[in-house]
């Protein structure tokens, strides 16, 4: 008698969730409802019970909290915070790409409660634009603790293993689908394919069905971002490009570190969009005649080791930049042979490398 049940929100494979009423403390709250009569899957109420010890762990601005859980007439229940707002796959479908500035702050608020989630030991595992609510003064909300798991079995529940996996295919994990289940890199990677979809309207992998879409992730690499989204800073698509490594061990290793850049990614994107609005309009320029142009210098004997190449000298053995222009003001990329970009070297390849440089 305690709620009262206004209108449903939602269905989903975890049961439904309502819209709710607590008479006693007079507010509103979200009612998430499992009928344990003639469930098929077995795995379920292990899984419910999961859902309120995860989510009770956390206390934080940009995860919905539990305020209660219990059992009515073979109904198992959660009482959350009713969040209002908009979820971030009717954003997207609204309005998709984002803007840089807009991505990248969403994404700083999920990895706000990434960081709260793993400090308390549980990792989410279903990280994805519908569990993620944009609320109307502007707060990032993550919900829906459903499938989450916990590190090192930091309590007495069902353990991943014992449950079949489980994770959405366009944003989950490789690893999710296999026998390991994961762990908080896990979540690392779906943020990552969250902020892919943010900036380029799409998710990083698609398919027919969500066989070919698992299937893909693990056999493929991702697909570069600036290949639907062109002129991103290269610091952003580097950072989506490693969460979107198959290998954990290649990601970021904690979301503390993914916020660190994501915050200083936020500060030098806004300083670059304030400084372009700030900058008066660039006048019309006239195209000299072909007669009055002046013909180009021909390029000096020494024009490839000259300031526009930082000095760098064109050995086999040089550090060499990645783009250069020469005299006549032609772009070139060098592409060097047996040479590694550093994060793609096992540490002792990097360590001998580094030594015999001095």
């Amino acid at each position: 008698d305690r709620y009262e049940l206004i209108s449903r929100l939602g269905r989903g494979g975890m049961g439904e969730v309502w819209a709710a009423r607590d008479r006693e403390l007079r507010r509103e709250v979200a009612l998430k409802l499992l009928d344990l009569d003639g469930i098929a899957q077995t795995d379920l109420p292990r899984r419910f019970e999961r859902e309120a010890v995860a989510a009770a762990q956390i206390v934080h601005p940009n995860v919905a909290a539990l305020y209660d859980r219990g059992v009515h007439e073979d109904v198992l229940f959660l009482v959350m915070e009713k969040v209002d707002g908009q979820t971030l796959t009717a954003r997207l479908q609204a309005e998709s790409p984002f803007p840089l500035t807009r991505a990248l702050a969403i994404a700083s608020g999920v990895c706000a409660a990434l960081e709260a989630a793993h400090r308390a030991r549980v990792i989410h595992y279903d990280i994805k634009p519908h569990n993620v609510v944009l609320t109307g003064d502007g707060l990032v909300k993550v919900i829906d603790f459903g499938i989450a798991g916990f590190v090192q079995a930091a309590f007495t529940v069902a353990r991943s293993s014992q449950l079949a996996p489980a994770g959405t295919p366009e944003f989950g994990a490789p690893e999710q689908f296999l026998t390991e289940r994961g762990d908080e890199r896990s979540d690392l990677y779906a943020l990552g394919g969250m902020l892919f979809a943010m900036l380029a309207g799409r998710p990083p992998f698609t398919g027919h069905n969500s066989i070919a879409v698992v299937r893909r992730k693990l056999d493929e690499e991702a697909p570069p971002l600036d290949a639907f989204r062109p002129g991103l800073p290269p610091e952003v698509t580097a950072l989506v490009a490693e969460l979107l490594e198959r290998d954990p061990d290649r990601r970021p290793q904690s979301a503390q570190r993914v916020q660190q850049r994501l915050q200083a990614l936020l500060v030098s994107c806004a300083a670059a969009e304030a400084l372009t609005a700030t900058m008066p309009p660039t006048p019309p320029t006239r195209l000299m005649d072909d007669v009055t142009r002046r013909a180009p210098r021909p390029p000096s004997p020494e024009s490839w080791n000259r300031a526009s190449t930082d000095e760098t000298p064109f050995t086999a053995d040089a550090l060499l930049p990645r783009r250069f222009t020469n005299d006549l003001g032609i772009e070139f990329a060098r592409i060097a042979e047996d040479i590694r970009p550093s994060h793609e070297a096992a540490p002792s390849d990097l360590a001998r490398d580094l030594a015999r440089r001095g």
